[in-house]
């Protein structure tokens, strides 16, 4: 008799294989966003100005590769199920390609490096990255219907993004001194590799594929592409969402790409990213220990809300406290935080958004509502990072030379407190037009009825 498809609770073992996975992507996120620049400008010898243009202009093909991801992932029907093959898949690709970009070799001139640099920097985003990511995400509103559920796993995802974002931080400079770029690079690649397959061998697709539901008012054909995207287009929460995913990005890489540059620079010493990439870490796991239980009591959005009130707040202040690294490294806890608590949100508001599609339109579409979020994430990854480096390269910052200037330091803290402060008030606005909560219940009965059977 064949397995019936539940709806609601998730093992433990598939929660945690699930957010190991992320763990691994995020691995690679942290790597290319806050320390493939200083790579570039400070080793290679690429100027930050091309660096950030280059970042900024892959992003462009990101935008439809995204999207033929999340058609493929729509239209992929296997024994395994509709994502897991594809994040299979990723793990590979991704170590390969981590490896292959920090291996730009010597003996090219430097027209030659920028062009390995931008093949390479392409290939891991567009193509590794977006397997793992939209798959991955897919994954989730493929579990359970149960927003409780997906608030449990996507907060558990968030603690091991930060035990694996913190194992970046903390022991990339030291394994930089030791074995150098490429072999760091490998450790890493390998590590992230080996991660992300417990998203493969660890879960579980646990809701019906259209395919398998008989007898009931559904369609039972594919969902033509166009008619997918056109409802996909009327979903306003489709939009919010890869609004809030592009600017909760746009913050997270600023920041982190400037990290570097402010210990190494304004602090003087690199061994400060740890630590401060540790006091955003740590808070931000302590924070979705308990978040189940404060988004069951407040729900998401008002979490959301009050995260970027705080990034408003503590960065605000960090802009004017930069001098004191104390009061730096305390506010950065606050605001870590609470940026815990929307990146957890943010993901478990994903599957609401692939039900709201459903329930709305009659069509649900996981992998284009994810291509969404991983385009809202590209865009982060791209703009995030390319606009404090073009407020670096404004200011005057030479990755060459022995001593910077003052416009240069100055512009590293612009880039690492006020710029962030100016996006925590775009967030705070996005979050206001988010209300989807007050659908959630009534979509949750209405789709436990229709997938129960």
């Amino acid at each position: 008799m064949e397995e019936k498809k539940q709806t609601g609770y998730v093992p433990v073992a598939q929660k945690l294989s699930y957010s190991i996975a992320s763990g691994g992507g995020n691995i690679i996120t942290t790597i290319v966003g806050s320390f493939i620049s200083a790579y570039l400008t400070d080793s290679v010898g690429i100027g930050v100005a091309t660096v950030s243009t280059m970042m900024l202009v892959n992003r462009v093909f990101d935008l439809f590769s995204d999207f033929l991801m999340g058609s493929l992932v729509d239209k992929t029907h296997t024994k395994y199920g509709k994502a897991r093959p594809w994040v299979a898949l990723s793990a590979p690709l991704i170590a390969l390609f981590l490896i292959l970009l920090f291996s730009v070799p010597d003996g090219m001139g430097k027209t030659g490096k920028i062009v390995y640099v931008y093949i390479m920097y392409l290939f891991i985003n567009a193509v590794a990255f977006t397997v793992f990511f939209i798959s991955h995400t897919a994954l989730l509103s493929r579990m359970t219907l149960d927003g409780m559920e997906r608030q449990k796993i996507a907060s558990m995802e968030q603690i091991l993004n930060q035990i694996c974002g913190l194992a970046v931080t903390t022991f990339w400079v030291p394994l930089i001194n030791k074995v150098g770029y490429r072999g760091t690079a490998i450790v890493y690649g390998v590590a992230a590799g080996v991660l992300i397959l417990f998203g493969f061998f660890g879960t579980k697709e646990n809701i019906a594929d259209i395919e398998e539901i008989k007898d009931r008012k559904v369609e039972t054909e594919q969902v033509p592409f166009k008619k997918a995207v056109g409802c996909l287009a009327k979903n306003k929460f489709f939009w919010l969402e890869m609004a809030f995913f592009a600017l909760l990005l746009l913050h997270n890489l600023s920041g982190g790409m400037v990290t570097y540059y402010f210990c190494n620079v304004v602090l003087d010493n690199t061994g400060y990213v740890a630590i401060l990439s540790a006091c955003g870490m740590i808070p931000a796991m302590v924070m979705n220990l308990i978040l189940p239980n404060l988004v069951k009591k407040f729900g998401k959005r008002k979490m959301m809300i009050a995260g970027s009130v705080t990034v408003i707040v503590t960065s605000a202040l960090m802009g004017v406290f930069t001098s004191v690294l104390p009061m730096v490294a305390a506010l950065y806890a606050i605001k870590g935080f609470m940026m815990g608590a929307m990146f957890s949100c943010a993901f478990a508001l994903t599957g609401d958004v692939v039900d709201y599609g459903e329930w709305k339109f009659g069509v649900r579409s996981e992998g284009l509502v994810m291509s969404g979020v991983s385009i809202g994430q590209k865009i982060g990854l791209g703009f995030g990072p390319a606009i404090a480096g073009w407020i670096l390269a404004v200011g005057g910052y030479d990755g060459m030379a022995e001593t910077q200037t003052a416009s240069a330091i100055a512009s590293i803290n612009f880039a690492y407190t006020y710029l962030a402060a100016i996006i925590g008030v775009v967030m705070l606005l996005v979050c206001l037009a988010f209300n989807i909560d007050k659908y959630t219940a009534k979509m949750q009965e209405d789709l436990m009825k229709k997938h129960a059977e």
